[in-house]
């Protein structure tokens, strides 16, 4: 069966009489029938190709994710990180867990390398049928914007779900925030609600924020267990867990954590730094608590969780002072990387980032800016330019910057990366931002072979 659906660039009701021509095609599904097109093969209209669709595939491929226990993360950062927790606590709970998202599909030592954070509902019940059948019974991965958007998600079983934050990001694609909030809100408003599984939770902090809008939003629901944490002081008493104290350090962060249902404390610690991080594993100790986890299974689960590739991850090498390598591409995310760093940094916070291509070009000043914040010596050079002119993207992102500390400009990502290598004192810090696990440059329409990680161990600083 063919399904005509509408796409970004491309509609498939407009190819319906190529489509019709072809030998294995033995029917069409659409919501039109273009006017004068008699089609010689049998024509099913319906209101939504996309709904229709998701649901012939979801039968196909056995409604996978209703016998399992699927998890989901959606926000603008932090959602790789969750889903490697989510992962680890799930685990000690006894289940067998797959993770899919930015990184790659993961299940027990079989990894797939991912093209999207979030494929398409056809692609996402084969992929969870074929996890099942090697052994998984349960699974996380991240909802992406654009995937919530396009209806990538639809005919799944969707059982818990996490809310991390809310920032300027994918404005190219959303246009104003209040549409990509709509965008997130589908997963609590739509997937979790769709299922006849009796049990649903959605843990979302209350922020101050578009948390707290997400929070008033879902009291309405009946159907879902609301669970809600907080590291506001000031929020404290309307949360289920808050974040009372932590103490962070580049081996990781001590969390106390009040269980307000309870009036009980208990102590955490990550290997994961950074008050961000803190708040990522806080989703996760919420969620836990929610499925009935105890403290000692939580920590368990932090103890077990694996390194999660290109997020602040450390790089080993020879040479003077600390590398770090972490996918940070919004000015949010830089913001929290950089000022956790600047807090552990003994001597010069430098960092080495630039901006995609083809991409939100409204972020690029402000990338700029709080670079130019936080650390003592700023290295623009290029991201992934894709089809645009590599220095016309960094002429805007220093547009947001005043120049006042030492600035090195160069598209060269290779040269830039190790000529702050070169002078990295043994109590410096550097960032390389951006790209993170991505192991590829897009350049123009070309994707070469490219890793950060790479670049900084084979420099031998000569």
């Amino acid at each position: 069966m063919f399904f005509a659906r509408k796409g970004v660039t491309f509609d498939g009701h407009d190819f319906l009489q190529e489509i019709a021509a072809c030998p294995q095609v033995i029917g069409i599904v659409g919501e039109r029938l273009p006017v004068g097109l008699a089609l010689q093969k049998p024509f099913i209209r319906v209101r939504s190709s996309a709904q229709a669709m998701a649901l012939a595939v979801k039968s196909f491929w056995g409604d996978p994710s209703a016998k399992m226990l699927l998890a989901a993360v959606t926000g603008t950062n932090g959602k790789t990180t969750s889903t490697f927790l989510m992962q680890s606590l799930l685990s000690v709970l006894g289940y067998r867990v797959a993770r899919f998202g930015t990184i790659e599909t993961e299940f027990e030592g079989f990894s797939i390398p991912s093209e999207l954070t979030t494929p398409d509902f056809e692609e996402l019940q084969r992929r969870l049928a074929d996890l099942q059948a090697k052994g998984a019974t349960a699974a996380v991965f991240e909802a992406s914007s654009h995937a919530l958007e396009q209806g990538r998600l639809l005919g799944l079983e969707v059982d818990a779900t996490i809310f991390t934050n809310l920032t300027a990001e994918h404005l190219d694609y959303h246009r104003t925030m209040e549409n990509y909030y709509s965008a997130k809100r589908k997963l609590f408003a739509e997937l979790l609600k769709s299922s006849a599984k009796k049990r649903k939770w959605a843990v979302v902090p209350d922020d101050g924020s578009f948390g707290s809008r997400l929070i008033e939003d879902l009291k309405g629901v009946g159907e879902v267990d609301l669970v809600v944490w907080t590291a506001d002081t000031g929020r404290a008493k309307t949360a289920d867990y808050f974040l009372k104290s932590f103490e962070t350090s580049l081996s990781g962060t001590q969390l106390e954590v009040v269980d307000s249902r309870t009036q009980s404390a208990h102590s955490f610690h990550s290997f994961l730094p950074g008050h961000y991080n803190a708040e990522n594993v806080m989703g996760m100790i919420a969620l836990g608590f929610a499925l009935g986890a105890s403290p000692d299974q939580i920590q368990q689960s932090l103890d077990k969780m694996s390194p999660v590739s290109g997020r602040l991850e450390r790089v080993t090498r020879s040479g003077q002072g600390f590398v770090f390598v972490d996918y940070a591409h919004t000015p949010d995310a830089l913001e929290n990387v950089l000022s956790t760093l600047r807090g552990l940094t003994k001597g010069k916070l430098k960092v080495v980032f630039g901006c995609g291509g083809d991409r939100d070009r409204g972020k690029r000043p402000k990338m700029g800016e709080v670079a130019e914040l936080y650390a003592d010596e700023i290295f623009v050079t290029s991201d992934n330019p894709r089809t645009e002119d590599p220095e016309g993207i960094i002429r805007e992102i220093v547009q947001g910057m005043q120049r006042l500390k030492p600035c090195r400009i160069d598209v060269d990502r290779r040269k830039t990366i190790e000529r702050a290598l070169k002078d990295l004192g043994s109590e410096d810090v550097l960032l390389i931002a951006g790209k993170g696990h991505e192991k590829y440059q897009i350049v123009g329409t070309q994707k070469l072979p490219f890793d950060d990680r790479e670049v900084v161990q084979s420099f031998s600083g000569s």
